[in-house]
């Protein structure tokens, strides 16, 4: 055993991960597990070459004989290829296999690991010290471990994955390092998720935004409702299959809540003749403006600035409502006009998990969650009476049945299994389950009460039913119902206030001064695509003029640092280039060619000339959409 490997191994980590290390039981929060000890009574012993094992609980976690040799030949069998791989390490015990995975190059091997004491052990043993600097070697203990993880693979996007369980320490303790297992996955999925989203709505995210300044500079900011329903319920109604099952119970106490729903559940509501208090609409596909489509009622509209621009130039439909805030700079230009700030909702990917953060940002008692399936309730992809279910009366033909839709929608995915509330087995995907995942999550600093009649159970989350939540006496009814309209009637208070909260006359401002900044900006990217794509021709024919490539490299320096002075325009504009920056910061190099790949040079060119090109027609579609905003605000 070595002090100073410890000491060595210690000071090449963050400060964070060498405290949990060094002092767990203060630092660490374990795992959910009964038995979970951060540091159980061990003692090391030697084994038959006088190498360090050990034994827990009966189990050995090393070979008795040769641990050494154990790990070497554990090694081999692992892929590698000579190309660049990640080696996911659950466990290690007293990590005798990571010195034969550092041999190989172009590797990096991260260690998760929930138990501390493997991992100090194992820095008296070895030095790692090198490699953690070099970040070959890669640390993941204590709190947080998805986030780690997710930091972790950063840029190595198209690097494969080889998962490698230490098969000692699963003996030891299974259930614990299962969990690391499924850390990893829910990770990796969850990415792929976001990442596709990303891609597949970038252009639509900052087209909406753009289309919607002039109707949302009408609108109030959602933080007018933080804190407004306290003292009573508000129900946040999804549009899961079981929905139309809940309606008689929706109907029946009616008066006794505030009835936040999701737009997707609007049509369903509405036919059963059930009037929503609020509706809260996301999704940026312009599918979603026919959920608001010919609405006549007096619900008020809760709007994301990214959802479709459509469902603000209906007909017949909510014309308004309060404006929630947005992660994306574009939305400056409108927060930028009003007093105060707009206000943000804490989201998870769907409508509902935005619907349920506001209910308890309004200050609601009790929040009730009603058509939260999370599942293919009854073999159902939506409820009876959906938008997408009315559609196929105008789709369906002899060839496309609506049920084959169905079943298109079920198997679009992976199916997975949840338990539900009474034990019973649903079908979901990977899709609902991140969902699932996100109200679990934040059950504990929201008061959320789980009503919807079948589906997933949501862990830690009460479920109940209405009965046992409303009042069916006369006198909690009369007050119950007295609160809840003078909430309503203080909603409504709130829409009209007769001074504007945004200043009409500032977003011009703001959008005129933000397009001729564009239209200035455009030259220098014109500049750094003639001068990029000069570069790119060079490396690529392998006719580099040494004068010329040097005064072309000195010249993108110069252009690429004019470029990112321009700090607000390139935030402004890397909603639409999404795809080119994770190409770029994560590795998805799904756009170079193999050729591309293989010389790192002319790869380092290709990112450059992509960028550029994006960042070109990113500027041009932007200007070209806030003039068109303009022109409907003059």
């Amino acid at each position: 055993m070595n002090e100073s490997y410890l000491e060595k191994n210690l000071a090449a980590l963050p400060s964070q991960l060498a405290e949990v290390i060094q002092n767990p039981e203060k630092t660490f929060t374990a795992i959910n597990s009964q038995n979970f000890e951060t540091n159980p009574s061990y003692q090391l012993t030697k084994s038959k070459t006088g190498d360090p094992t050990l034994e827990l609980d009966g189990v050995w976690i090393h070979s008795r004989f040769d641990p050494k040799k154990e790990a070497e030949r554990f090694a081999t069998e692992l892929p590698h290829d000579g190309s660049e791989r990640i080696y996911l390490l659950f466990g290690a015990g007293l990590g005798y296999i990571i010195p034969y995975l550092l041999e190989r190059e172009k590797v990096t091997i991260i260690w998760m690991e929930p138990y501390p004491f493997f991992i100090r052990e194992s820095f008296q043993i070895f030095d790692f010290s090198k490699s953690f600097l070099e970040g070959k070697l890669i640390l993941i203990t204590g709190e947080g471990l998805e986030d780690q993880l997710s930091e972790a693979v950063k840029g190595k996007g198209t690097h494969p994955i080889s998962f490698v369980p230490h098969r000692g320490a699963w003996q030891w303790r299974e259930s614990d390092y299962i969990k690391l297992r499924h850390t990893a996955e829910q990770m990796f999925h969850k990415k792929d998720v976001n990442l596709a989203t990303l891609t597949r709505f970038e252009k639509i995210w900052a087209k909406n935004i753009c289309y919607n300044l002039p109707e949302l500079s009408k609108f109030r900011p959602v933080s007018d409702l933080f804190g407004i329903a306290e003292g009573i319920s508000i129900v946040v109604c999804g549009a899961g299959p079981s929905l139309s099952e809940s309606i008689p119970d929706l109907t029946k106490f009616r008066n006794q809540f505030l009835l936040l729903a999701v737009d997707t559940a609007l049509p369903i509501l509405t036919s059963f003749g059930v009037e929503p208090d609020l509706i809260f609409s996301v999704d940026p596909q312009a599918l979603n403006s026919q959920y608001l489509e010919d609405y006549s009622g007096n619900a008020i509209l809760i709007f994301d600035p990214t959802s479709t621009y459509l469902s603000l130039r209906l007909e017949k439909g909510p014309n308004k409502g309060f404006v929630t805030s947005s992660p994306f700079p574009l939305i400056g230009l409108l927060e930028r006009t009003g007093s105060e700030k707009i206000g943000s909702v804490p989201f998870g990917g769907s409508v509902s998990t935005n619907a349920a953060s506001l209910a308890t940002l309004m200050g609601a008692n009790s929040v009730f969650l009603v058509g939260q399936d999370l599942s293919f309730t009854k073999g159902l992809a939506h409820s009876k009476g959906a938008v997408l279910e009315e559609r196929l009366n105008y789709l369906e033909s002899r060839k496309f049945r609506r049920e084959k839709h169905n079943y298109k929608q079920l198997f679009a995915l992976p199916q997975k299994k949840v338990t539900g509330n009474l034990e019973e087995t649903y079908i979901t995907n990977e899709k609902m389950l991140i969902f699932k995942k996100w109200f679990e999550d934040h059950a504990k600093e929201n008061p959320w009460t789980n009503l919807t009649k079948f589906g997933a159970k949501l862990e830690g989350i009460r479920h109940s039913e209405f009965e046992k939540e409303f009042a069916s006496d006369e006198n909690e009814i009369k007050t119950q119902t007295n609160l809840v309209q003078s909430v309503r009637n203080r909603i409504q208070s709130q829409l009209k206030i007769e001074i504007p909260f945004f200043d009409p006359k500032q977003l011009v401002s703001e959008i005129k001064s933000t397009t001729e900044a564009l239209s200035e900006f455009v030259s220098i990217i014109k500049r750094g695509l003639a001068v990029s794509q000069r570069i790119y021709n060079q490396i690529q024919r392998n006719q580099i003029n040494p004068k010329t490539f040097s005064e072309d490299i000195k010249q993108m320096d110069s252009i690429d640092e004019q470029v990112s002075g321009k700090k607000g325009l390139n935030e402004i504009l890397s909603l639409g280039i999404q795809r080119v920056i994770l190409t770029i910061t994560e590795g998805y190099d799904d756009q170079l060619t193999l050729e591309e790949k293989e010389n790192p040079r002319l790869g380092v060119a290709k990112k450059s000339l992509l960028l550029y090109e994006g960042l070109y027609e990113s500027v041009r579609s932007t200007k070209r959409m806030l003039t068109k905003s303009l022109y409907r605000m003059l």
